[in-house]
């Protein structure tokens, strides 16, 4: 492990309970008591009520009740920022004056190997350029599975999942925030096609920005992985677990079901895959998982039901990235 560890940067907003779950589990990490925490809460919106302010001040209470890493160093907003720019702007600053970072939201609780496993990538794969960034989940495995015969413990994603990640202040950095490009990418059939090949998901949540339906910023961080033909890195088995599928926050992983994971999966020693190259099976099956073509509702409710047994879905729709 090399000697300066990336910083963790902690968001997080009006959940009191979420955000102590999530710095328990970080205080539990190896690694923990040698890295950097900094943490940004943002702040009350204009119209705020007297229980909305008072669920932000029990979020600073809690984040000082304890020395939860090596160093703890605090950013009260006075005001609502909002999530886009509030992680924009965070990320933008502990970048500023690091060559890498770690970023967890308020609603996302990490194994004890989550930092390992993040800072060990940053190292492995800092001088990979085609690597945008690390994420720390990947799909439940009644969603999507690796092949019997795959021999590494990570896999090449044309999309980032974005539940724990981290990425260098390099990649960071030629990111284009602004909205221009997009008019004209979504007249360009070819690229939308490319595009497309991390999921049929991707274009629909573009065009929430355009027509601000979304605050987020991660669909401008997986397109910028694509302008610049670049890759995330997804663990075999999830280092994270999202317990934000309750509504409290403001988005969750999927509308239709709440993606859970066993976080005693989580390898301390993965293997680590050295060339980066797509495997076509796995592009195929990540893209199939991201799949939004409709399902009959009886075959849905089949689905369900297997899931709830314990089981897979019954039902596919096989479409394909390769043949």
């Amino acid at each position: 492990m090399k000697e300066k560890l990336a910083p963790i940067i902690l968001f997080a907003y009006n959940r009191p309970w979420h955000t102590e779950q999530v710095l328990q589990a970080l205080k539990r990490n190896e690694l923990a008591n040698q890295s950097e925490l900094i943490i940004y809460v943002d702040g009350p919106k204009i119209n705020a009520t007297e229980e909305q302010i008072k669920l932000i001040n029990q979020v600073h209470e809690v984040v000082q009740k304890e020395l939860w890493c090596k160093t703890v160093e605090l950013h009260f907003a006075d005001r609502n920022i909002g999530c886009r720019d509030s992680i924009i702007q965070g990320i933008t600053n502990v970048l500023g004056r690091n060559d890498a970072a770690i970023v967890l939201e308020d609603d996302i609780v990490t194994s004890q190997y989550f930092l390992l496993f993040m800072n060990k990538c940053l190292e492995f794969y800092r001088n990979k350029k085609a690597v945008f960034s690390i994420s720390g989940m990947n799909l439940p495995q009644n969603r999507m599975l690796l092949p019997n015969d795959y021999e590494y413990d990570v896999f090449v994603s044309l999309r980032q999942l974005n539940s724990g990640w981290a990425t260098w202040r390099d990649r960071w950095n030629l990111i284009d925030w602004n909205l221009d490009f997009i008019p004209d990418f979504l007249q360009n059939k070819e690229l939308l096609e490319s595009y497309s090949r991390g999921g049929d998901d991707l274009i629909p949540m573009l065009l929430d920005q355009v027509a601000g339906r979304s605050d987020a910023w991660d669909i401008q961080f997986t397109y910028n992985h694509f302008i610049n033909h670049s890759v995330s890195i997804i663990p075999r088995y999830s280092y994270v677990d999202n317990i934000g599928g309750d509504g409290s926050g403001i988005h969750h992983l999927d509308s239709n079901e709440i993606w859970r994971f066993n976080l005693n999966q989580a390898l301390e020693s993965p293997r680590l895959l050295s060339v980066i190259y797509e495997d076509k099976r796995i592009v195929n099956a990540f893209y199939n998982a991201f799949c939004s073509r409709k399902r009959p509702i009886w075959q849905k409710g089949l689905n369900r039901l297997s899931r709830l047994f314990g089981g897979k879905n019954i039902f596919t729709i096989k479409k394909k990235i390769y043949d």
